[in-house]
């Protein structure tokens, strides 16, 4: 989603959202009003000011929410905080959804219910940003084992989508920071330094001046039209105002959670894809460095000329990374297959709750795919690319030939001993400063070379992982706009419900419709 901070054309798309989201909650909350849907108007009446700067911290049991809330409040003393339990947040969101920015606070060695769980992973899904995940307690770790082993807990609990293997992503790529009531200056290294940065990172972060982002103002519009669809199928529906507001509840609950979860498949499998691309490339760079020098050495005679010196060590470098490039595909190959794999899961979750809501199998669509094998092949500049009119790097092309300069020196040996003998002795002396030179040149090759090498493994460390992410980003906006549109028309009220409310609800959710296309054609 574009950033509504950017500024250019990309930020005015994003400030154009904006504005048209929190339009579209002043019109929902006008239609509450006029139609008689108590709920909505009195959850729309209690949604922040986009700008306002409040802090919600939600806290599991086993969380040192006290110490926490103190801390803060003694930091940052002019942002208002509120505390609320986690374990709630699993069967009515609405308070999350209430505050611009949320901490969620988890024990580090804690052990959550069920509901505490889901609802700490329905918060670290909210839109970047507007969410922190502090990890209270720290000061019980004692090195590099614990630490590993909380993050793998944590992201099994937040972030583990189905199927998804551990990759070792430790708590700073997971987005956590650790916090301990206890004086950091009483803890060893490396503990004493994380939570140093970690606590420095806290303040700093709820500090910033920071509005409401797009992303949370969409998921407030559709937590208040979901209200309004369960109140109108509630209503007027044979089953019963209770068990129809249930059902509907669970089927967006299961929509929403196929979603997620395959989105973290999705995310996951480019950050590892990402990751092994960048290690496999400076193991590359590593092995091409290491026997540059013996390739030289074998190739003495084209080294040891200026004008081949460069070709040589061209196609060295050629060589090397095309048999990285085709190793590289084939495991990107199996990335994209996991990836697809897990949206083609997602896809079939989706159809049979909306198969069981009676809208019909297949209504989803056949899912996205992706494919990253033109990523290992991403084009990059060849060494020496440069700005028009700069000096080219280059093997050094000053040689002198030794046996002509030998010739010249022995020729002004004129002594007792005839011109013969100087012109001995200076051939001689010229085949040695022949030697001189040939080992100078491939000393230049050499030199040459392994800037070559650092320089197109520099430029690929760069350009494959942006191809990939390109190409997953692309599926990902589809998957995103895929089920957010099935989670509406699950929601929209049967044939033979329709009021004047139900019609009022359904244009309120065109107008989202019609944002989340505008938003996705800008991203892409």
């Amino acid at each position: 989603m574009a950033d509504p901070d950017l500024t250019g054309p990309a930020g005015r798309t994003g400030d154009s959202l904006v504005t048209e989201l929190e339009a579209l909650l002043g019109d929902t909350a006008r239609a509450a009003g006029h139609h008689g849907w108590t709920a909505v108007a009195e959850a729309a009446a209690a949604l922040p000011d986009r700008h306002d700067r409040a802090v919600l911290l939600c806290a599991s049991p086993k969380a040192d929410a006290t110490a926490l809330a103190a801390f803060l409040r003694a930091r940052l003393p002019d942002i208002r905080l509120r505390t609320t339990p986690l374990e709630p947040l699993h069967a009515d969101p609405s308070a999350a959804l209430r505050a611009n920015r949320v901490v969620l606070a988890l024990g580090c060695a804690e052990l959550l219910s069920h509901d505490a769980a889901t609802a700490g992973a329905f918060l670290a899904a909210r839109p970047p940003g507007t969410v922190l995940v502090v990890l209270t307690g720290a000061d019980v770790l004692s090195g590099d084992d614990d630490l590993r082993l909380v993050a793998r807990r944590i992201w099994r609990v937040l972030h583990a989508g189905p199927g998804e293997r551990w990759t070792g992503r430790g708590l700073a790529e997971l987005g956590c920071l650790l916090w301990s009531a206890e004086n950091p200056a009483d803890t060893a290294e490396p503990l004493h330094s994380l939570l140093v940065r970690d606590s420095t990172a806290l303040v700093q972060q709820l500090h910033a001046q920071a509005a409401a982002p797009a992303g949370l103002l969409h998921d407030r519009v559709t937590h208040l039209l979901g209200l309004a669809a369960e109140l109108i199928s509630g209503r007027t529906g044979p089953e019963g105002p209770h068990r129809r507001s249930a059902g509907i509840t669970e089927a967006r609950a299961a929509l929403q959670d196929a979603r997620r979860k395959t989105l973290r498949v999705v995310d996951g499998e480019t950050a590892a894809a990402e990751r092994e691309v960048v290690a496999s490339l400076r193991a590359v760079e590593q092995d091409l460095l290491r026997e540059l020098d013996g390739f030289l050495e074998r190739h003495r005679q084209e080294a040891a000329e200026p004008t081949r010196a460069r070709g040589l060590v061209t196609g060295y470098l050629d060589r090397g990374m095309r048999s990285w490039a085709v190793s590289t595909a084939s495991g990107l190959r199996v990335r994209a297959g996991r990836i697809d794999q897990a949206v083609a899961e997602g896809f079939r979750n989706a159809e049979r709750v909306l198969a069981a809501r009676g809208t019909g199998a297949g209504t989803i669509g056949a899912p996205p795919s992706v494919s990253l094998d033109g990523a290992a092949h991403a084009p990059v500049p060849s060494y020496g690319g440069r700005p028009s009119g700069a000096k080219p790097p280059a093997v050094p092309t000053e040689m002198v030939v030794g046996g002509a300069l030998g010739a010249a020196a022995g020729a002004v040996m004129t002594n007792k001993l005839g011109t013969v003998l100087g012109a001995g002795v200076g051939a001689a002396a010229g085949g040695v400063l022949h030697r001189l030179q040939t080992e100078q040149q491939v000393g230049r090759a050499a030199a040459y070379g392994r800037a070559a090498v650092q320089e197109r493994v520099a430029a690929l460390v760069s350009a494959v992982p942006a191809a990939v992410r390109r190409e997953t980003d692309s599926l990902r906006r589809s998957v995103e706009r895929t089920l957010d549109r099935a989670v509406r028309e699950l929601e929209i009220p049967e044939p033979g419900t329709a009021t004047e409310g139900a019609e009022a609800l359904g244009a309120l959710r065109q107008r989202l419709a019609t944002l989340d296309d505008r938003r996705l054609t800008a991203d892409g």
